[in-house]
Formats: C-alpha cells, sequence, structure tokens
C-alpha cells in the first residue's frame, strides 16, 4: 500500500465524504475504485450523461429486438 496526497476542493471534498458515508464505506473506497475502473479502461467522463430521447417508433423496434434476441438466448 502506497499514500496518494492530492489537493481538492474543500467543498467537493465534504460531499463526497458524506456520500461515501451515506453508503457506509470510507472515502478511500470510493477513490481507489475509481483508480482501479481508470486503469482497467483509461477514459475520463466529464460532465452528465447524455440522455437520449426515445421515440414511440424506436422503443417499438427496440422491443421488437429485445424479443428476437430473448428467443435466441432461451
Amino acid at each position: 500500500m502506497t499514500t496518494l496526497t492530492i489537493r481538492i476542493d474543500e467543498d467537493l471534498k465534504k460531499k463526497a465524504f458524506f456520500e461515501a458515508e451515506k453508503l457506509g464505506i470510507p472515502l478511500t473506497l470510493v477513490v481507489t475504485n475509481t483508480l482501479m475502473n481508470f486503469v482497467k479502461s483509461p477514459k475520463v467522463i466529464i460532465g452528465e450523461p447524455e440522455v437520449i430521447a426515445v421515440t414511440a417508433p424506436i422503443q417499438k423496434k427496440m422491443d421488437k429486438i429485445g424479443t428476437i434476441l430473448s428467443k435466441i438466448e432461451a
């Protein structure tokens, strides 16, 4: 094991600590898990995930594909 010292915004640290505490896990676990995921798949996502609007016709096609795939897997 080793120690990593980083400088972050104090408010961010407090909020992250609070969220980790709500889950009953140490903030160290959150940071370690994030770094492990980064090493496995070296990418960084910045910002909110894109929301994709699914229209009724698209949903119908997706449902049909799901039905076909479920028959193949069965």
